[in-house]
């Protein structure tokens, strides 16, 4: 690597980590030398990258012109290295993030099968139920479920998460089953508060359903765990389900009326050069979706 293309990697690591304290970190370097590099970088360029103040640094008018055209030229040379076989491998790092339950039940499965193909990438994996910003959060790519509504973004649906309602049999002998969606007015269901549509359930081809409750949570887990302790009634991904099912810890709720799938998306920042690396897991990630038969699309 000549000396050009390592301060463009590390004023790049310097701007997305906003910080010469966190770049040092990430890149194992000294400060000093982060410092050292990025201004020498300055000098080549003849025009100042950073507004550097005591408490925080920012991109420059120039710096911001010249952080894009750095992005697309190191992901070029990355690709190019790739194309020959230049180091045997792909290497670098990945950075994306997935739900929570999805990641535990099938994506970190799926990236180690990657990394044994790809031994040099690195995965930086951010677990999250709420949507992390693509831009800010500094990631390449993310994995989400449900509708995306954010325009600014490129998304690729890869998938369906198949629902399922769920309660446990000691909540079911004590209050009875529900035999059609309408009975669910008379029971305690269990609410997802990350979910836009609320408390209103799509079931089958009946119009939505609405329900209500005495426990609401953000997190998946937390729903699992209050239908296992006997609650109420649950909506939620099957795959958060599946092992309970088969034990008959939890009983499946009016399967003739199954709650309505949700479209799983692969999302990217627009506007950005996609790194051979990035594009080598995001390949990877779109076929094990496809070949997963609780995850592929119809």
């Amino acid at each position: 690597m000549n000396d050009l293309t390592g301060w463009m990697r590390t004023f790049i690591t310097v701007a997305d980590a906003a910080s010469f304290s966190r770049a040092a970190a990430r890149l194992e370097l000294p400060q000093s030398t982060v410092s050292r590099q990025v201004g020498a970088l300055e000098r080549h360029l003849g025009a100042a990258l950073l507004k550097r103040t005591t408490r925080s640094i920012a991109l420059t008018s120039e710096g911001l012109a010249y952080y894009e055209a750095a992005l697309r030229a190191l992901a070029a040379i990355d690709e190019a290295e790739a194309a020959v076989g230049l180091h045997g491998a792909l290497g670098g790092q990945v950075r994306l993030t997935a739900p929570l339950t999805l990641a535990q039940s099938r994506v970190i499965a799926m990236l180690a099968n990657f990394q044994r193909v790809q031994p040099r990438i690195e995965i930086d994996l951010r677990v999250s139920d709420h949507a992390l910003n693509l831009v800010s959060d500094n990631l390449d790519f993310a994995i989400r479920v449900g509708a995306i509504g954010d325009s600014r973004s490129i998304a690729r649906r890869i998938g369906v998460a198949r629902r399922v309602m769920v309660a446990a049999p000691a909540y079911l002998e004590e209050y009875g089953s529900p035999h059609r969606p309408a009975d669910l007015a008379a029971h305690n269901c269990l609410s997802y508060s990350l979910l836009a549509s609320g408390n209103k359930w799509a079931l089958g081809s009946e119009p939505p359903v609405e329900v209500s409750g005495t426990f609401r949570a953000d997190s998946p887990d937390a729903l699992r765990a209050a239908a296992l302790a006997g609650i109420g009634i649950a909506v939620n991904a099957r795959w958060l389900f599946e092992d309970d099912l088969a034990s008959g810890r939890l009983i499946e709720v009016l399967p003739d009326h199954p709650p309505a799938d949700m479209p799983i998306h692969l999302v990217m920042p627009a506007g950005r050069y996609i790194a051979a690396r990035v594009r080598a897991l995001a390949d990877h990630l779109i076929a094990a979706f496809a070949a997963d038969p609780l995850l592929r699309s119809p």
